[in-house]
């Protein structure tokens, strides 16, 4: 599907690199908001479907964003293979992820300019160029407060819009995130079953990722899973865990290759029998 529409790319800004803010939703639902351009605004599930037969792009170039009043634009721009402007976008499939903080763009190319960038606006903490394991690539835009979701695509150059309006959906969940690994799923004191969903991405030392799993202090589990090979971006991980029932805490990250020491984060989530 190719959905057509203009970015206002008048204004833009660049938020600083300051440490992360979880702006936590509230239940109250906020106004509707009437954001220049036509086309639906769309909360979860799939949002767009971008058929890219023919494109020139091969690299995701700049990300940026401009915001109107409650309206806010992310514009991602693509390049070729010679670092041009491409003229026609590629293959990208848009989402709302389960929890709803999240929002997945995928884009079929195989290079990127960035890695991730601190953004700090109203609607998006922070996004992430990530290499999928089926070597594909993604990019992650977390956001800060729910937020709708319009798509515009635009050829010659080609640029695809991502445009935010205040939601109406509360999150599940947040992801967590440390230096060097975010957890997607599952996310903090979720309700799971014992067969559990591990999925994120990282930027360990190594392509393997430590994974950790104790219940009252005890060890239950400790395995390794391979994280998708990547030097530029950041590289996805996910594995399957059979966990006993009651709290369990799971620790997902690295050992220290200084002292052994581990580097990560840890989440606790509540099994069901």
């Amino acid at each position: 599907m190719m959905l057509s529409g203009c970015v206002d790319m008048t204004t833009v800004t660049t938020g600083s690199a300051q440490p992360s803010t979880t702006v936590t939703p509230t239940s109250t639902l906020p106004p509707v908001v009437d954001c220049p351009g036509s086309g639906e605004f769309e909360e979860g599930g799939g949002i767009a479907d971008i058929d890219g037969s023919g494109s020139d792009s091969a690299r995701l170039g700049r990300i940026s964003w401009d915001a109107t009043d409650r309206c806010e634009t992310f514009t991602f721009e693509f390049e070729t293979s010679e670092g041009a402007p491409a003229t026609a976008l590629p293959d990208i499939e848009v989402e709302h992820l389960d929890s709803f903080q999240v929002i997945r763009v995928r884009v079929g190319v195989d290079m990127s300019v960035i890695t991730d960038q601190q953004v700090e606006s109203d609607f998006v903490d922070r996004l992430y160029v990530v290499r999928s394991l089926d070597g594909a690539m993604f990019v992650d835009l977390h956001l800060s407060a729910p937020a709708a979701v319009r798509v515009t695509a635009l050829d010659s150059p080609a640029r695809l819009g991502l445009e935010l309006r205040p939601g109406f959906v509360a999150f599940t969940g947040v992801s967590p995130s440390a230096d060097d690994v975010v957890l997607v799923s599952p996310v903090p004191d979720a309700d799971v079953a014992t067969t559990l969903e591990l999925a994120g991405y990282t930027r360990t030392h190594d392509s393997d990722v430590l994974v950790v799993v104790t219940q009252a202090g005890s060890l239950v589990s400790e395995t390794t899973t391979a994280a998708a090979t990547s030097t530029d971006v950041w590289g996805e991980f996910g594995t399957e865990l059979t966990v006993p029932p009651g709290n369990v805490s799971v620790f997902v990250g690295e050992e220290s290759p200084d002292d052994g020491s581990l580097l990560g984060l840890t989440i606790d989530v509540n099994v069901s029998q």
